[in-house]
């Protein structure tokens, strides 16, 4: 049984770290999405 159970703390840690990773890659891709309209917005006020 013991094997067992660790096998499903291994998967459930596995996907909790894909998850952290997909949400850091979202993060980034917004960010990257967001700044040049940022950047824009700012130098055409200038």
């Amino acid at each position: 049984m013991t094997p067992v159970l660790h096998d499903v703390k291994a998967g459930f840690l596995l996907a909790v770290g894909l998850a952290m990773l997909v949400l850091i890659c979202a993060v980034a891709g917004l960010g990257t999405i967001m700044r040049p309209a940022r950047w824009s917005d700012r130098r055409a006020s200038r």
